[in-house]
């Protein structure tokens, strides 16, 4: 199966394979998968810090910050993360997108979807996407938005299997609001792998996007780490397991009349 693979916020392509390398030799040492990595459009600069645990330059976001000076965004307050009496609760503590107004998030998050459109025109179809943190919050937005996209005519792709790691939900169709499970019975309309570290100070994010997918086709997978991928043998060589479980899954149901 081939995956597109979006960084998270302050990463880069080239950072992401690295930290997925356990992971990428695992799955192509078998022919299992193969993975494009991206990351995001616009430039950026950590929260103070934070320099040190997103690595060294350059850095680049999904999501592009906001130029008001009246308005925090959401990931300088990540060092102050709540917690709610449920995941859904935290989340609409955090606002992880700020406090911009609802139309210029929506003009941002559309910037980074058209890209996704060009990336995959160029280089796909994919069946496949990963997203690590804000990567898999602008991944998630694109799977919910592909019917719409196809109806239009400008886009020929579906994907069948997403795989997150330290997620958030997706944004909702008109990329004004996060999707909340208790705000709406909209799902994930494929399956899904949740890598998520019990240890991850922002779990609860990982926990409402789990949340807002169909529980018989999505599966939890605890790294017992915090908010980073897996990278020991013992764990990677069980994701990989879980992955060619689920692709095989995928494969079964596409045999169903």
């Amino acid at each position: 199966m081939k995956f597109l693979a979006l960084a998270g916020a302050f990463g880069n392509d080239e950072k992401f394979k690295v930290q997925m390398a356990p992971l990428l030799n695992e799955l192509e040492s078998d022919g299992t998968a193969t993975i494009h990595f991206i990351h995001g459009l616009h430039e950026a600069k950590p929260p103070p810090g934070f320099e040190e645990f997103f690595g060294g330059p350059p850095f680049y976001r999904w999501m592009e910050e906001s130029k008001d000076p009246e308005l925090v965004d959401g990931l300088e307050k990540i060092r102050d993360f709540p917690v709610g009496a449920s995941p859904e609760d935290t989340i609409r503590l955090f606002n992880p997108l700020g406090e911009t107004a609802g139309a210029a998030l929506a003009i941002t998050a559309n910037q980074a979807l058209e890209h996704l459109k060009e990336v995959i025109r160029e280089h796909g179809p994919f069946e496949g996407i990963i997203g690590y943190s804000e990567g898999a919050l602008i991944g998630t937005t694109l799977v919910m938005k592909e019917q719409e996209y196809r109806e239009q005519g400008d886009y020929n792709n579906t994907f069948k299997l997403g795989m997150f790691f330290g997620g958030w939900p997706p944004l909702q169709p008109d990329l004004t609001k996060i999707i909340l499970c208790d705000e709406t019975d909209v799902q994930m309309p494929i399956s899904t792998i949740h890598v998520i570290g019990s240890l991850d100070p922002y779990l609860d994010g990982s926990m409402a996007l789990y949340n807002v997918c169909d529980p018989d086709t999505a599966i939890l997978f605890d790294h017992a780490k915090g908010h980073a991928l897996p990278r020991d043998k013992d764990t990677v060589k069980e994701l990989g397991d879980v992955i060619r479980d689920q692709i095989r899954d995928v494969r079964e149901r596409e045999q169903q009349p």
